[in-house]
């Protein structure tokens, strides 16, 4: 994923409208963990082995506008800041205080990231080492291009996680609730079209009843969150 499309999603969240593209979790006063959807499903779409969101860390300033993100890779982590919002403190505060911390709590035992001189340049790669080693990563090879920090050498002092349940509106519930109800149709349906085929769907039916409970289950959730807000 190039910078220019990372910028491009900076520029979608601070735009703060609805989005199908960028589903964010608050998890302290200056971050938010992300789920980006860089293509919307198609009925068209080829199938593969396995498909995933990309899962972005988006960092804010004291004022609340978006200036920087951290793309996770699992092996590795690719960061970018705002041109005007570097050298500022922010990645490091970010990474120190929430990013490793939650990527830590979610199981991985250690973090590796990759600093190539030769693809960023000397002044980003040294840039970007400063801050690989103020967040506590340490080089593991010669060159120093690669570094790791495990889970159990991470200083936790500075953590500040602080997750925050956003809820939903009633407008945007429904919205889902409508593609719930529609993804039931369409697995319905192709059930319908397995049995009259082979007289056997193959367990399909059930699963389709399954997902059919989640467009109530969704309005449940939902009346829990706001009884526990009022």
């Amino acid at each position: 994923m190039t910078n220019r499309e990372i910028q491009g999603y900076i520029d979608l969240l601070n735009k703060e409208k609805e989005s199908e593209t960028i589903f964010t979790r608050q998890i302290s006063e200056t971050v938010v963990v992300a789920k980006v959807w860089s293509e919307q499903p198609k009925i068209t779409d080829d199938i593969i082995g396995n498909f995933d969101s990309y899962r972005f860390f988006f960092l804010k300033n004291e004022t609340g506008r978006y200036i920087g993100a951290v793309l996770d890779m699992n092996y590795d982590l690719h960061w970018y800041m705002v041109p005007e919002n570097r050298k500022l403190g922010y990645l490091t505060k970010a990474l120190k205080e929430s990013i490793l911390p939650y990527i830590f709590y979610d199981g991985r035992d250690k973090q590796r990231i990759n600093i190539d001189k030769n693809s960023i340049g000397d002044k980003f790669y040294q840039n970007s080492m400063r801050v690989a080693i103020e967040a506590g990563f340490k080089a593991i090879n010669e060159e120093e291009t690669e570094f790791e920090l495990l889970q159990s050498e991470f200083n936790w002092d500075c953590e500040n996680i602080e997750e925050l349940n956003a809820g939903i509106n009633s407008e945007r519930l429904e919205t889902l609730q409508k593609r719930v109800f529609y993804a039931y149709k369409l697995l319905y349906k192709t059930s319908d079209e397995l049995s009259m085929k082979f007289n056997d769907d193959n367990g399909l039916k059930n699963a389709t009843d399954e997902v059919k409970k989640f467009i109530w289950k969704l309005e449940e959730l939902k009346w829990n969150f706001d009884v526990s807000e009022n």
